[in-house]
């Protein structure tokens, strides 16, 4: 099983190697902001949306040490206001694992970076199973919500922002409505309910937008879509780029994202989900 996984992820890796040369050619040279988006951390899923604890520390180091980590909601200010002069990364983790309290969140407080968790508060509730595959099924621990205490400690610390991922994580463009309405009403109500906070930032669950207006009566910033990241003359608040970080990235091809080659592998992910 672990040689097979272990096959698995040098194919991953050619494949980016492959792909490479295109996307360097379409390479992003104007300064923006990369939100970076992480699930699990030091699960042993050996999965895309599982980073191994080591891997973890060294993006931290790889950021802090060659770029400006800032929190988000300060990154889309900037935005807003064209004062974005070199690039700028944020990092945020979707869904709302317990896994990011226990092995992402002390790397994160002894580097004092900042980062912002988009809750599926149904899934915190209990009332949802979790949106991606549990763990235990593959190689790993079974995936469990943060719970709400933990995430009011990390909140308290200053370092951490939190967000809303609706209640029960569908996608967007395949709901109506009444129930889009109610997905953006009830975490946001959940959210101060629970932690006393007003958040004005939203993640379309699997970075599919849809029923933007609806959004952006209820939030100042949303994010979604494909791409490397947002600059500012293409900036739209309920259309913020979201950069996506895979296990099979490793560090070598984290640089290549942060240097604005965005992996062909993107569009594929986004043209699978679409069928």
């Amino acid at each position: 099983m672990g040689f097979r996984l272990a096959l698995v992820g040098l194919a991953k890796r050619g494949v980016k190697l492959a792909l490479l040369p295109a996307a360097v050619a379409r390479r992003e040279r104007r300064p923006g902001l990369y939100a970076l988006i992480y699930h699990r951390v030091g699960a042993g899923m050996q999965a895309e949306m599982d980073l191994p604890s080591r891997t973890f520390a060294r993006h931290l180091d790889l950021l802090a040490e060659r770029f400006e980590v800032v929190r988000l909601r300060e990154g889309l200010e900037r935005l807003e206001a064209g004062t974005v002069y070199r690039d700028l990364v944020a990092v945020t983790f979707d869904d709302g694992y317990a896994d990011v309290h226990e092995h992402a969140w002390p790397l994160l407080r002894e580097r004092e970076i900042p980062s912002t968790l988009f809750l599926a508060t149904g899934f915190l509730d209990g009332a949802i199973a979790p949106p991606i595959s549990p763990g235990a099924d593959r190689g790993g621990v079974p995936a469990t919500p943060l719970a709400w205490e933990d995430v009011r400690a990390m909140l308290a610390t200053g370092l951490v922002d939190v967000g809303s991922h609706t209640v029960t994580h569908p996608d967007f463009d395949g709901i109506d409505a009444d129930t889009a309405e109610r997905e953006l009403a009830e975490s946001k109500a959940v959210i101060r309910e629970r932690l006393g906070v007003q958040t004005e930032l939203f993640a379309y669950p699997r970075a599919v937008v849809g029923h933007p207006d609806l959004v952006g009566a209820h939030y100042r910033w949303a994010l979604g879509g494909e791409g490397p990241k947002t600059v500012t003359e293409t900036f739209d608040r309920v259309r913020v780029q979201r950069t996506p970080v895979r296990r099979s990235d490793g560090v070598f091809f984290l640089r290549r994202r942060l240097a604005g080659a965005a992996p062909l592998e993107d569009r594929l992910y986004a043209r699978l989900r679409r069928r």
